[in-house]
């Protein structure tokens, strides 16, 4: 009896090298390694995105820093080269300054620290005929009454005589066409008789919370030459008492 060369059905463990695919046998091994290889990578992505956010805080951090500090460089520049309101001491040195009596700031003032268009508005809101502004002698007596020309004049004059008074309407406007001044910035902000613009801005916000009666005279006023003798503003309720 012959044999056969081929398989036959009797032989089932013959692979055919060319046709049969192989699988693989997971082991118990295989299958620890499978379960923490998913982990490595989702703490190789944590570790990724936390290295992405460290390094954009820092880049963040640098370019606040940068800006930071480059306003201050540009507030430091522009105080350097603008020059502070300064007019001397006397009518005849502030006219060949170039200053003028700004009846907004209640002082000689030089063209980079006035708003001309401001202070032309502002004379004409008042109670007057023409929208003029009353300015007293006294808080106590309304007959005696300056204008802006006896105002610009008092500037020289001994301190006992360089003091006026005015209504708290006046003030309110004041402080109105003095902060729309600040928003424009057409004019250094340096002087307004308070430390700066943003006192200033407070000292407002307050004295018009308060909404006294408009014909009230509680605030006085002292004519002066910029920073060199700056002229005072200052509401007298709380420091004087209420008139």
């Amino acid at each position: 009896m012959a044999l056969s060369s081929s398989p036959s059905s009797s032989d089932p463990f013959i692979a055919n090298a060319e046709k049969h695919e192989y699988s693989k046998i997971n082991t118990s091994d295989d299958e620890e390694a499978e379960l923490y290889i998913p982990r490595a990578r989702k703490s190789s992505r944590l570790r990724t995105v936390l290295s992405y956010v460290v390094k954009l805080v820092i880049v963040a951090m640098a370019v606040y820093g940068l800006i930071t500090m480059g306003i201050s460089a540009v507030v430091r520049f522009r105080k350097a080269a603008v020059p502070p309101c300064n007019c001397g001491s006397s009518i005849a040195e502030a006219l060949t300054l170039d200053c003028k009596y700004d009846s907004l700031s209640t002082s000689w003032l030089p063209p980079h620290c006035r708003d001309d268009e401001m202070t032309s508005l502002f004379e004409k809101s008042g109670p007057g005929p023409n929208g003029e502004w009353n300015y007293y002698a006294s808080n106590l007596n309304t007959s005696k009454v300056f204008t802006v020309e006896e105002m610009a004049l008092m500037a020289e004059k001994p301190d006992s005589e360089r003091q006026a008074w005015a209504t708290i309407e006046w003030h309110d406007k004041h402080c109105f066409f003095t902060l729309l001044k600040q928003v424009r910035g057409r004019a250094k902000m340096q002087y307004t008789g308070f430390p700066s613009g943003t006192a200033h801005a407070e000292h407002c916000a307050m004295g018009m919370a308060e909404r006294r009666p408009g014909k009230q005279i509680v605030v006085s006023m002292n004519p002066g030459f910029g920073d060199a003798n700056p002229g005072e503003l200052k509401m007298m309720i709380g420091h004087m008492g209420h008139q």
